[in-house]
């Protein structure tokens, strides 16, 4: 499908238009698109779509409106708002262009009664279906057509003047086309996107909108204290800036130490230099220098977070139920609906909360800054070990998940252990390797973590470390992987028929079903792969734009993440229908602000909904582990 130009056409003409019957039945949505002053250092890449249009700065210079046949380009204090109220709106990137809008509401500069009926995403839709998410890139995928950014790039810094970018002609065209192409795509492909996945964008946006308690407090001191680390280390350095490494190298040749190829406290190399010259001060400089970009790392997310705090004054956009706390309390956040093409979500907005480390920074617990706000406790519940049971499903190995169902209070590691490593004691391993000393527990981790996949033994030697902390040789390791795929030919059999699967499509595309997919073929869920090339060095296909290598553990590892993002997603659902909405969603848990009064009863029926078997996976054994606490992750 090509991208038809529609007419241009005033304000003016807009509203005749409208008024003389003459625009397209109102059962078609319009294409809607702002653009706003930004520059480098002010965007809503880095601030987030509240922070960015509350701050002073914000202007929106233009919007566009079409309905197919005719398009408006003018201010938004212009544009007769009347004619589309009521209608369906469709915005690439719709979390942006509502919070321009509500701000312009808010702002007196639209009505404040318009409304669409419903306002629907093509980003998001793009992003289901596995193509680009970028509006440039969906165009030309999907409509062959090239959507020139250089207006937009060249309008950055433009100060806030009342005109729309000098109303050049280019400038309006650009302007225009954004709000064709966003309805142009939607027309396209909205019949692909199933209502329950525009019912979870929905349920993301308008958890990310509602927020979650912060401790204020606690944000503040610590910041504090890290900007007074920062200070000290700095001026502990004999140079300035801090963090200037031609600086610091000039300082190391002075010592007579020869520099570090780098600082970076997890580099092999910088480790090997750090033992060669332990008596040297240059090794205190380096630390000092990792612990400066530790504290600013934390320090930015504190900055985020509280650039985030809602204003008491702020209407919910979220429907949230009664006995909530003041917005000041609370930070808004976005959470970006199928961030990876498995159809996980992601952070966004420039603060990401799938990204708390659980241990703490410098000092700082990032976790602790979320609480649960007064009256209320939270309710943390999560699919244990997940990955592990849908692999053994996706591969048929029912003995094993069998197992599970016969020990239900035992984890992936025990199970592996009995299955595949001869561990036969009655005893539950974890009691034993406690009681023995014995390594087997950590060893079983690390191969179910890290060999589930296909990894080598040159990359499990590295795997093993870090998730198991096991120090193995590259010949234990080669040993190691050698017995893991011997007794688990079900798991290595599913490698190969995905790898063989991909690699018959050279010059097509590989399209793989989820399980969801293959019992009821109106859930549409698939996984694509575009342009396969076969070559006898490997895989490679374009994944949502981007051109990558594959091979059959990776295609496992996919098949994986995306059948348990589906468990995941048809819980959320579920717990929506029950009248539990999370506050939010990180990888495979929800957490929930439950009544302090009922939270015992409200955790065992959230923990009981989300182990309901799911109708497309039977056999798929679900364990959800869940937790009361005042503050996340205690």
């Amino acid at each position: 499908m090509a991208l038809a130009r529609a007419k241009r056409v005033t304000v003016q003409e807009w509203t005749l238009a409208v008024r003389s019957g003459a625009a397209i039945p109102i059962p078609t949505p319009v294409g809607i698109d702002f653009e706003t002053f930004y520059t480098s250092s002010y965007s809503v890449s880095q601030m987030g779509n509240v922070a960015y249009t509350h701050d002073r700065r914000f202007n929106a210079w233009a919007v566009s409106v079409t309905d197919g046949a005719r398009t408006c380009v003018c201010l938004p204090a212009e544009f007769p708002w009347g004619t589309i109220a009521g209608r369906e709106w469709v915005s690439h990137n719709r979390e942006f262009d509502e919070a321009v809008f509500l701000r312009l509401v808010e702002l007196g500069t639209v009505p404040r009664d318009v409304r669409p009926v419903r306002w629907f995403c093509s980003a998001a839709l793009c992003a289901y279906l596995q193509l680009p998410r970028e509006l440039a890139g969906a165009a030309k995928a999907v409509l062959g057509v090239t959507v020139d950014k250089g207006a937009r790039e060249r309008a950055k810094g433009r100060d806030r003047e009342p005109d729309l970018f000098g109303h050049s002609a280019e400038d309006e065209a650009y302007a225009a086309t954004d709000a064709e192409a966003a309805l142009a795509l939607w027309l396209e492909l909205e019949r692909y996107w199933p209502e329950h996945e525009r019912r979870l964008f929905d349920l993301t946006c308008q958890m990310g909108h509602y927020g979650v308690a912060v401790d204020w407090g606690y944000v503040e001191a610590n910041l504090a204290e890290l900007n007074e680390t920062v200070e000290g280390l700095s001026r502990a350095l004999p140079w300035s800036p801090a963090l200037s490494i031609p600086r610091f190298e000039e300082a190391c040749v002075a010592l007579g130490t020869p520099p570090p190829r780098s600082t970076s406290a997890t580099d092999p190399e910088f480790q090997d230099w750090a033992h060669e010259n332990q008596r040297s001060e240059a090794v205190t400089w380096a630390r000092h220098m990792q612990r400066i970009r530790s504290a600013n790392r934390t320090a930015k997310v504190l900055e985020g977070m509280q650039a985030r705090r809602m204003p008491d004054d702020r209407p919910y956009s979220a429907g949230p139920t009664a006995g909530r706390p003041t917005r000041s309390r609370r930070m808004v956040y976005e959470l970006k609906y199928f961030g990876a093409s498995t159809g996980r979500w992601a952070g966004g907005g420039g603060l990401n909360m799938q990204n708390y480390n659980r241990k703490p920074a410098e000092g700082v617990d990032l976790r602790r800054c979320l609480v649960a706000p007064p009256g209320f406790v939270l309710a943390v519940v999560d699919y244990s070990q997940i990955e592990s049971r849908v692999l053994l499903f996706l591969a048929g190995d029912v003995a094993t998940l069998e197992m599970f169902r016969a020990n239900p209070e035992a984890d992936a590691y025990e199970i592996h252990a009995r299955a595949t490593m001869g561990y036969s004691e009655a005893e539950p391993l974890r009691e034993f390797c406690d009681r023995t000393a014995a390594g087997i527990r950590q060893l079983a981790k690390a191969r179910v973590l890290g060999l589930g996949f296909g990894c080598g033994a040159r990359r499990f030697v590295e795997v093993a470390k870090v998730m198991a902390g096991l120090t193995i040789g590259e010949a234990e390791s080669e040993r190691i992987v050698r017995e893991f795929r011997e007794s688990n030919p079900k798991i290595v059999t599913l490698w190969q028929n995905l790898n063989d699967a991909c690699a018959s499509r050279d010059g097509g595309n590989y399209v793989l079903p989820l399980p969801c997919t293959q019992v009821n073929p109106e859930l549409k869920r698939f996984l694509v792969y575009r342009g396969v090339l076969a070559k006898k060095d490997g895989i490679t296909c374009t994944v949502g734009g981007d051109r990558i290598t594959v091979y059959g553990g990776l295609l496992a590892e996919n098949w994986t993440q995306a059948t348990a993002r589906d468990v995941l997603a048809s819980a959320w659902l579920r717990c929506e229908a029950a009248g539990y909405r999370p506050v939010l969603s990180v990888h495979d848990e929800l957490v929930f602000e439950v009544p302090e009064a009922s939270a015992e009863e409200d955790l065992r029926r959230i923990v009981e909904i989300m182990e309901m078997p799911v109708p497309w996976a039977p056999g798929l054994p679900l364990r959800a582990d869940g937790t009361l606490c005042a503050v996340y992750g205690k």
